[in-house]
């Protein structure tokens, strides 16, 4: 078990260098989610190829302010030589925000998967806002059918902060912890850096391997519209790996320990 850690982490250290002396060979390309001229909403989607997309496996970064989770998921696709990135940007911001003389509201991309999701992520103070939740609606729906819902896996990268979400905040009696089954805590891992899972199979193995991992409680998780969420009720495979913003040799070393799960369980 240790010398697969250890692995791990070598690997990370040498697509780090490589990163730095080597551009990345991949191509990004606008998604065509062309809206009619009367709608007002758009799913802001881009797509990096390094090769070959997976038919059954997917990679999506949806927090545009996520920057680290953005560039170690591409470290690694560049280095795998497949796959694809779906990536949402817009403007820099954890948030979808759309303010002009008609129209003023935003919203979490990562909480519009799912209708009740959508009614509360969804804060609208200008406009139609009873349109706009039907549009929000139709926009997230094509996107999932377009690119995720034939998938198998799905694999998020997402970043939190120093004062942000830990694998604590899932532990008996902590804010998260209705909505999981178990945990599993490494003492040798910072608590920034974790899994968030939504199969026991993906939850044994990057605990085997001596990571931080959420096992979500599919059953009763509550509904906030996240892919998680979605993912769970078409019993598709999601892994999130989750890193503090920075930590891009440890969220290295965890989509490592993900392109080998891949290996095992998929490829």
């Amino acid at each position: 078990m240790k010398k697969k850690i250890i692995h791990f982490y070598q690997y990370a250290a040498l697509w780090i260098t490589l990163s730095i002396a080597l551009p990345l060979h991949a191509e990004t390309a606008a998604i065509d989610n062309s809206p009619p001229a009367n709608t007002v909403i758009a799913i802001p989607a881009y797509e990096t190829c390094t090769g070959m997309p997976w038919p059954d496996i997917a990679w999506i970064h949806v927090h545009d302010n996520e920057e680290t989770a953005r560039r170690t998921a591409l470290i690694i696709l560049n280095q795998m030589q497949q796959g694809c990135l779906l990536d949402l940007r817009h403007g820099g911001s954890r948030e979808i925000i759309i303010h002009n003389q008609q129209f003023s509201f935003h919203f979490d991309p990562n909480r519009i998967f799912t209708a009740n999701g959508r009614k509360t992520a969804l804060k609208c103070s200008k406009g139609n806002c009873a349109l706009i939740l039907q549009q929000l609606g139709a926009a997230a729906e094509n996107f999932l059918q377009q690119y995720l819902s034939q998938k198998k896996l799905i694999i998020a990268v997402h970043n939190t902060h120093t004062a942000g979400l830990s694998v604590r905040n899932y532990m008996p009696g902590n804010s998260m912890a209705q909505d999981v089954s178990q945990i599993a805590i490494s003492p040798n891992k910072n608590p920034h850096d974790f899994f968030y899972v939504t199969s026991a199979q993906a939850f044994n193995f990057f605990a085997n391997h001596n990571f931080n991992v959420v096992l979500q409680n599919n059953q009763t998780v509550r509904d906030d519209g996240s892919l998680s969420v979605w993912a769970a009720q078409r019993q598709i495979d999601y892994i999130n790996a989750e890193a503090e913003m920075g930590h891009t040799t440890d969220q290295l070393a965890m989509l490592a320990a993900v392109w080998a799960y891949m290996k095992k369980f998929y490829l």
